[in-house]
């Protein structure tokens, strides 16, 4: 028999690996089986919802989310039924958007209970490591896809131009997010891993030339803000900084500023081959940093926020009804945007209910979470989860992924408030801060 401990790591592990690092992408390629792993992810959630249903407590943040997700489906069902006939021919009928999106409640409440769980055992840094380096396994077949021909053609959809359905994502968009959440543990553990911070610097460029390729506008946008706090935030605080913590920080800004510098005829060399397509979407990104967001700009986004915010106009109170805004009548496509879908399918109720959840996780990542690493981690994961995938697609929770890093940024909310908040970052230093911390969350082996 396993241990109880052993079976709820490799649980944990089974989720991540199926999850993070796509096995199901892989097998569809490697033998054409759609969702072989699927089932699997039930299983593992359904072992540590058993052993875990008791464990530590659920924090305001989650119940606001769960209360959103109850009121998307109640209210969300009551006005389907009513409303679902003038939905778009070809939407999605409601046990599929059920069937996609009632998982959210079982695996967001099972990684949530594993984090507190692992923190509590002094595992939290070797599980966010586990995370990373599931979440790398895809991440480097994206640039090592387009510069051999060792994956030939499959992961070429990753990049625009190359197809844009195909390959080990449903779309360039999702392997964007993949890549932007990569990015985060990676820029985490530069300044938070003692060991492996130099590995995870060099991590750095591949994971940022991944999310490049992408050539998904949202993701590029997400990643320079992610990189600009990276660099922001750990200047703003760099004299209270522990003496070790400081040291991994100025090595990082010394070693990326002459790597950038010594890249640039490389990089000059790959602006100067890209397609037509990919020129102008980057073009594009400079015209939306500039604030011109229009139907050019958005890839016809727009067009679509106009018509499902001018549908939500029509019901505000009601809504139109679970999978009503995943192809809109006259767009004949999603709405591509997780606010709107909420309440145009849900009414006003379910989005103030998601604003509370968003603005109350927001809040208690950067006034309750007192190490500035863990800070930057649950903030750089929101930036991409209510940036990135809310805000540019309608299907922020039917993707595990998304539902994952989301039941993370709650445990850290959970297991970080206050953890080290009586240290006095300017007092404490070197080997007096890490032995602290590391008796808190466990040692990066």
């Amino acid at each position: 028999m396993l241990k109880r401990s052993l079976l709820l790591d490799l649980s944990f592990a089974g989720i991540c690996l199926i999850v993070l690092a796509n096995l199901n992408g892989i097998a569809y390629l490697l033998f054409g089986v759609t969702a072989l792993f699927s089932s699997f992810i039930l299983v593992f959630c359904l072992i540590l919802c058993y052993y875990l249903f008791s464990y530590g407590k659920i924090n305001f943040p989650l119940w606001a989310f769960y209360v959103m997700l109850v009121l998307l489906f109640s209210l969300g069902t009551i006005s389907w039924l009513f409303y679902s006939h003038t939905h778009h021919e070809e939407a999605a009928g409601y046990y599929t958007m059920f069937r996609k999106t009632a998982p959210a409640f079982v695996l967001s409440f099972a990684v949530y209970k594993y984090i507190i769980y692992a923190s509590d055992r002094g595992l939290l840094l070797n599980v966010l490591a586990f995370v990373t380096f599931t979440l790398l396994i895809i991440t480097f077949m994206v640039p090592i896809g387009s510069a051999t021909s060792i994956f030939s053609g499959s992961l070429q959809a990753l990049m625009y131009g190359g197809g844009r359905s195909a390959g080990l994502f449903a779309s360039p968009n999702l392997a964007g997010v993949h890549a932007n959440f990569s990015l985060a543990f990676v820029l985490f553990f530069i300044v938070q891993s003692r060991r492996l911070s130099l590995l995870f610097l060099l991590f750095v460029p591949i994971v940022a030339y991944g999310a490049f390729l992408t050539f998904s506008k949202a993701t590029l946008i997400v990643s320079m803000l992610m990189i600009l706090l990276f660099f922001g935030y750990n200047s703003a605080i760099i004299l209270k900084m522990p003496r070790a913590r400081r040291r991994r920080f100025a090595t990082a800004v010394v070693v990326i500023f002459f790597g950038v510098i010594a890249a640039l005829p490389q990089i000059r060399e790959v602006t100067s081959n890209l397609q037509l397509q990919q020129l102008q979407r980057l073009q594009q990104i400079g015209d939306i940093l500039q604030g011109k967001v229009n139907n050019t700009t958005t890839t016809d986004r727009a067009k679509l926020w106009e018509e499902a915010a001018a549908m939500v106009a029509d019901q505000p109170i009601q809504g139109w009804g679970l999978s009503g805004f995943h192809n809109l009548p006259e767009g004949y496509l999603g709405c591509h945007n997780t606010y709107l879908m909420v309440w145009g399918e849900a009414g006003i109720l379910a989005f103030i209910a998601m604003l509370v959840f968003i603005i109350s996780s927001y809040y208690r990542c950067f006034f309750w979470i007192k190490d500035p690493a863990y800070r930057f981690l649950s903030i750089s994961l929101l930036f991409v989860i209510t940036i990135q995938m809310y805000g540019s697609g309608h299907n922020g929770f039917s993707n595990s992924e998304t539902m994952i890093m989301t039941a993370i940024v709650f445990g850290l909310i959970q297991t970080q408030r206050g953890r080290i908040g009586h240290l006095r970052y300017g007092k404490y230093t070197g080997q007096d801060y890490q032995d602290k911390l590391a008796k808190q969350n466990g040692h990066l082996h």
